[in-house]
């Protein structure tokens, strides 16, 4: 493998006006999971394999990891309060959000199927400061819809999604909306009709986008791909950018590690810096530099991280070539 180009790459997709050094100082990127649980049964989704439980993180916990991650505010870029499952099951996830707000992160954010997101809901979210909502709308058609999101209504989650737009716009203009489509046989066709809709409805500084349907690691039972992805040739950036948090506090190896069967620790025992730059978290990025990769069983053909197609400029095919992995 061509090492320089591959840490180019890296800092390329993570933080173009950093150096490959500071990805390995602290996470750029943290996911935090308060509750493991969800009230839709996605056909793009492994919930059915989850053995993890679903418990709701205490208070001490998300204060002691808030703690930390204030303490290292301006090395942050984004916290997201969600991972596996919906995380406005929640009840207390404006207030988790203002926590964080008031001790200075720049940008919070979290990903729905907006089903809960009532008034109240919304209101106190926005009311809470927070930086950016993805909203996983997966079709403008009704069976469609509700094919994908099973257990959900589509008309309520309509009204939910537009009525937060009018709130938004009312309440705290500078918190994102992000609509996005998970693109996959059933709504392969409804791209152009999908975002025309939405952008007579959004703000020109949200975003429209969409993401092809991935494989979670090689664990999503019969998988499809709808598109070639070269992210089996190159390093994954998760592991230079992303730390995920689990409700009781473990740290997996990505976030694809849904039941935690690659163990870095737990933040009730260790700092984030501890875990970001242990032995253990060096020896996983080697693997992923010096042709490894397939040695863990979730990274050999996990196609996660394709770029999304919105993206300015594709890094993924131009370094595919050139960093070669195994060569």
């Amino acid at each position: 493998m061509d090492i320089e180009k591959a840490q180019e790459y890296l800092y390329r997709r993570i933080s173009p006006s950093e150096s490959y050094a500071d990805l390995v100082r602290y996470p750029r990127h943290v996911e935090i999971e308060t509750v493991n649980a969800c009230n839709a049964r996605c056909p793009m989704c492994t919930i059915d394999d989850w053995e993890r439980g679903s418990p709701t993180m205490k208070d001490d916990l998300f204060a002691k990891i808030a703690t930390d991650l204030i303490a290292h505010k301006d090395e942050i870029k984004r916290v997201s309060l969600y991972r596996n499952g919906e995380p406005l099951l929640d009840k207390k996830m404006a207030a988790r959000i203002a926590l964080l707000k008031q001790g200075g992160i720049k940008q919070t954010s979290i990903a729905s199927n907006v089903a809960l997101l009532n008034e109240k809901t919304a209101v106190s979210l926005l009311e809470a400061g927070l930086d950016i909502i993805i909203m996983s709308i997966d079709s403008l058609k009704k069976d469609v819809y509700e094919g994908i999101r099973v257990r959900l209504n589509f008309e309520e989650v309509m009204e939910n999604a537009q009525r937060f737009i009018q709130l938004r716009d009312r309440i705290n203009p500078n918190t994102q909306i992000w609509m996005r489509m998970i693109r996959q046989d059933s709504n392969m066709d409804e791209w152009p009709q999908y975002e025309a809709f939405w952008k007579q409805r959004l703000a020109a500084t949200d975003r429209i986008y969409h993401h092809n349907v991935f494989n979670w690691g090689g664990q999503l039972r019969d998988f499809k791909p709808i598109a070639t992805s070269y992210e089996p040739n190159l390093p994954c950036v998760a592991l230079w950018s992303l730390m995920v948090i689990f409700a009781n506090g473990d740290v997996p190896l990505c976030n694809v590690d849904y039941n935690n069967k690659y163990p870095l620790g737990n933040v009730t025992e260790h700092s984030i810096t501890e875990l970001w730059q242990s032995a253990l978290m060096a020896e996983r990025r080697r693997m992923h530099m010096d042709g490894r990769k397939a040695c863990i069983s979730l990274c050999d053909n996990c196609n996660v991280w394709d770029e999304s197609e919105d993206t300015e400029v594709l890094l993924s095919p131009l370094y595919a070539e050139k960093v070669q992995i195994g060569a």
